[in-house]
């Protein structure tokens, strides 16, 4: 029987996981998508990196569910703007 986890789509990585786990679905492949590169990158598009990631300002979230939920398909977006260094 083939599920859908519709659900799943536009959640940050972690929590869809996570949700998955609930359901005893743990063997999950989850892959970068394969979308090109802009052929006219903007100033933003650095930002979605692990350091925008780690500092909150970039998540990935879910963007297709595949194989029953087996397989998810990612992409990284700017949730935020990077905030100035503060000196002390």
């Amino acid at each position: 029987m083939q599920h859908t986890f519709e659900h799943l789509l536009g959640l940050p990585t972690q929590t869809a996981l996570s949700l998955l786990a609930v359901n005893k679905i743990f063997d999950v492949d989850v892959v970068l998508t394969a979308a090109p590169p802009r052929k006219n990158p903007s100033p933003q598009d650095q930002l979605r990196s692990d350091e925008g990631e780690v500092n909150g300002y970039a998540s990935t979230r879910v963007v297709a569910v595949q194989n029953d939920g087996r397989k998810l398909i990612v992409s990284r977006f700017l949730v935020g703007e990077p905030k100035p260094l503060v000196k002390e």
